[in-house]
């Protein structure tokens, strides 16, 4: 009936505040950074390509002016030309290389006199004769920038020559090197004049912006905790437009602010006027979010203080008489969805002495939500036992029809617990929680159940005649205080008691004419009566008992001892810690490899894996069964889905293509699992068949046709299904034929030590089972080479286990698979 909300786990995130003038200085620093960097990239290359072009012009007219000398000389003059011009070149340092070459590559001058009539491509170390042969073809000079070597090259064909003269191609080779420092220098020199620029541009912008924006919304930032004050300073009255605007606003903000104020003060005290006039209960109930406020006097009508009791919707629930219960919340839930115009009940709450007193209840709905759902309902509480004239029942009234609750117990007992008998051997407290009476009361109406109860407390007077007590406390639980005879020992006397307990509880009753059976879970608390016992320890003690009984085995007796104190600190302590853990991202997925043949990885399974920041790691077997045990199955699940799909589309790029996860049935039978798994696996790219869900054999034994549905889903949606630990026995043949699995996995650490025959016979013989459901598997809790070499006979391709690798973070497997895929290079490029 009570509405629950369940904050995503990302809203629950600190989110990142950044002061303004960080961002403002880090913007500026960006812009610079960017303005000068563009500069960079583009100035330099323009710059040196300016160059570049003015260097190949220069060549160029070098080259043409060569050939108008020799057209101008004529035939006979040619060489002699040719010869001189050679000659003075050789003088000039920037020249590498300078030659005239004739048809067939010769050199007929140049600028060395022991390269004359040899093989140019021979003798010059730039020349390339494929671009002479195609500045020749072309007849037009061809350039050529060698940047080993630094140089730019020209290949110029002499085309206004004669073609019976032998000079037909021109070759020069610039070097380079001093344009270069040119250009590095004036780039240089230009690079540090942008960036004075830019950054004398910026820290103006910067102090411009601190002046005028961050030093006025400061201001206006420390004025905002006093509005509602009479005098509030608003320092903004020139400057930007924005900020003048924005100071002017809250002005009137706080003058509207006071004026709500004041009329909401005049309202509130004409509230509490009425209120106290009248000594209503009043309670304030907001149910989207389940908190409930009660007033002093809703308190103090059932005997309380204000700090005796905390407000919650459970502080009315368990007070109601339980004759008046079930009809009371009924009417409660019909109001709340509409079936009924008004809310006005009379009931019974329990006071703080135990007695009942009668209540006119009130309430009306105050508030809606968007959708029109209820969001807020308030109430008042009227104390009528008086005009009613009912009598209060006390301890010595008819208690049998309410029973006791603890406070009135603890008073009961307390003469008991602290009485000052030197002769007393100890004594026994008794706390019975009868089993499954709910279901009774479901099945048979609360009349017959309060018949049966009548019973099972006269049987335990027959059963227990020294019991100095025998308590009905609310409910279907009772209490017996039993003094210890001597001669046996406490703890004995404890026990067997117990065992006559429950064989006289195992008889049937008699409910509207048919027999029933019915036990009930019994926890003692053995200690020695004196004034310094504390009759609350003692009761707790008791009660302890029976949750640990309850916890094990239903129907059964367990003796307080210290150690069910400090299991219980634990499983609180490991509770509470598992609340920070999902808050906090202390739960972490590792994984352990599942190799073939060659010990090579093939795929992972994903580990749950808790590392405590100051307990260090928690083992899975201790705190999963408390994650399902408070409900906290769909935090869980949403972990374990985001962070397994999102680290296995990391693994993609490293070669592993699949990964299994270990859930349990309780988690796939959420009613939105399959569509947060298609989310995350379309937000990662997660195609079929590569992420598989590992069940165990002792998840699967009782597989329900709800649950074998959503499995049928799972699979249809492209998921594996994977049946983990199979070798426990649990389940038969013909029940794995009944499931969709897509995989056994064998789970090696059932059959002991495979040294032994028959070890190895009880393996062969479940690989032949896994062989005929035709399925592949996987060999898990391959712990021993001795274990890895009888799987290898048997025909197992697939195993896992401590002998190839324990459970790794991300980090960790990145790095084997990085390892392995280094060793695989060799064995690849030596394939054919």
């Amino acid at each position: 009936m009570t509405p629950s909300t369940r904050r995503p786990l990302l809203a629950r995130l600190p989110k990142p505040r950044w002061p303004l003038l960080l961002v403002m200085s880090v913007s500026l620093l960006l812009y610079v950074v960017t303005l000068v960097g563009v500069d960079f990239v583009l100035g330099r290359d323009m710059m040196r390509s300016h160059l570049q072009d003015a260097q190949r012009h220069l060549l160029k007219q070098r080259a043409q002016q060569l050939e108008q000398m020799l057209v101008t000389a004529g035939s006979s003059r040619t060489a002699e030309v040719a010869e001189q011009i050679m000659l003075q070149w050789a003088q000039e340092s920037s020249l590498l290389s300078a030659a005239i070459v004739d048809r067939d590559q010769r050199i007929y001058f140049g600028s060395q006199l022991i390269w004359r009539g040899g093989q140019a491509n021979r003798l010059l170390d730039g020349y390339q004769s494929e671009l002479a042969r195609k500045a020749l073809l072309a007849g037009r000079a061809q350039f050529h920038q060698d940047p080993m070597r630094g140089s730019l090259q020209i290949y110029y064909p002499l085309v206004q020559l004669k073609p019976q003269l032998v000079p037909r191609l021109l070759y020069l080779e610039q070097d380079l090197t001093p344009l270069n420092t040119i250009t590095q220098k004036q780039f240089t020199d230009r690079l540090s004049w942008l960036w004075v620029v830019a950054l004398v541009l910026a820290v103006g912008l910067l102090m411009l912006g601190y002046r005028y924006l961050v030093v006025p919304m400061n201001a206006l930032t420390r004025q905002v905790p006093r509005l509602g004050e009479p005098e509030l300073k608003l320092p903004i009255d020139q400057g930007l437009a924005e900020l003048v605007d924005l100071s002017d606003s809250m002005a009137q903000s706080n003058q509207r602010l006071r004026e709500s104020y004041a009329q909401l003060v005049a309202s509130e005290q004409r509230w509490l006027y009425a209120v106290e006039g009248l000594k209503l209960g009043v309670w304030d109930w907001q149910l989207d979010t389940n908190t409930v406020f009660l007033s002093h006097h809703w308190k103090a009508m059932l005997g309380y203080r204000d700090d005796e009791l905390v407000s919650s919707f459970d502080a009315w629930e368990q007070r109601l008489h339980p004759e008046d219960r079930g009809r009371v919340l009924r009417q409660l839930q019909e109001y709340i969805e509409g079936h009924i115009g008004e809310f006005e009940n009379l009931h019974r709450l329990c006071h703080r002495d135990g007695h009942y007193i009668w209540v006119l209840d009130k309430a009306m709905m105050v508030d809606w939500d968007r959708d029109g759902r209820p969001r807020r309902m308030i109430g008042t509480h009227t104390d009528i036992t008086n005009e009613l004239g009912q009598p209060q029942l006390g301890l010595s009234g008819d208690s049998h029809a309410s029973g006791l609750n603890r406070p009135a117990l603890l008073r009961r007992l307390e003469p008991a617990v602290q009485a000052a008998d030197v002769a007393n051997d100890g004594a026994l407290l008794l706390y019975l929680d009868l089993d499954d009476f709910k279901v009774i009361n479901d099945v048979h109406g609360h009349q017959a159940g309060d018949r049966l109860l009548e019973q099972v407390e006269r049987r335990l007077h027959k059963l227990v005649p020294e019991a100095s007590m025998i308590l009905r406390l609310e409910g279907d639980e009772f209490a017996l205080m039993v003094a210890c005879r001597p001669g046996d020992t406490p703890m004995e006397q404890a026990e067997q008691l117990g065992r006559r307990i429950h064989d006289g509880l195992a008889k049937p009753w008699l409910l509207e004419g048919s027999p029933l059976h019915m036990g009930a879970t019994i926890g003692i608390s053995v200690f020695v009566p004196g004034p310094d016992q504390d009759t609350n320890t003692v009761l707790a003690q008791a009660e302890l008992a029976v949750f640990d009984a309850k916890e094990h085995e239903r129907s059964s007796t367990r003796i307080y001892r210290p150690a069910l104190h400090q299991e219980a600190r634990r499983l609180l302590w490991l509770r509470d810690g598992l609340h920070q853990a999902l808050t906090h991202n202390q739960l972490r997925l590792h994984y352990q490899p599942v190799m073939d043949p060659d010990r090579e990885i093939l795929t992972v399974e994903a580990l749950l894996r808790w590392h405590h920041p100051e307990r260090g790691e928690i083992l899975p077997d201790q705190f999963l069964p408390v994650l399902k045990r408070y409900g906290m199955s769909d935090q869980l699940t949403e972990l374990q889905l985001e962070q397994a799909c999102r680290d296995l589309a990391s693994l993609r790029r490293h070669g592993v293509d699949r990964m299994s996860l270990n859930l349990s049935l309780r988690q796939l039978m959420a009613t939105d699992f399959i569509d947060r798994l298609r989310h995350q696996m379309e937000r990662h790219g997660i195609g079929r068949q590569a992420l598989a869900i590992e069940l165990s054999e002792r998840e699967l034994l009782n597989c329900e046709d709800d649950e074998l549905s959503r499995l049928e889903a799972l699979v249809a949606l492209g998921v594996e299904l994977v049946l983990d630990d199979l070798g426990s026995g649990l389940m038969a043949p013909a029940q794995l034929l009944a499931l969709p699995l897509t995989e056994v996995k064998l789970d090696c650490r059932h059959f002991g030590s495979l040294a032994r025959p028959q070890a190895q016979a009880l393996l062969r013989a479940q690989v032949q089972v896994i062989r005929a459901l035709e399925l592949p598997w996987t060999a898990h809790g391959v712990d021993e080479e001795a274990c890895y070499e009888v799987l290898l006979g048997q025909g197992g391709r697939r195993f896992q286990g401590y002998l190839f690798s324990a459970p790794r973070p991300l980090d960790s497997l990145l790095k084997l698979l990085k390892v392995q895929q280094l060793h695989a290079v060799p064995t690849t490029a030596s394939t054919p």
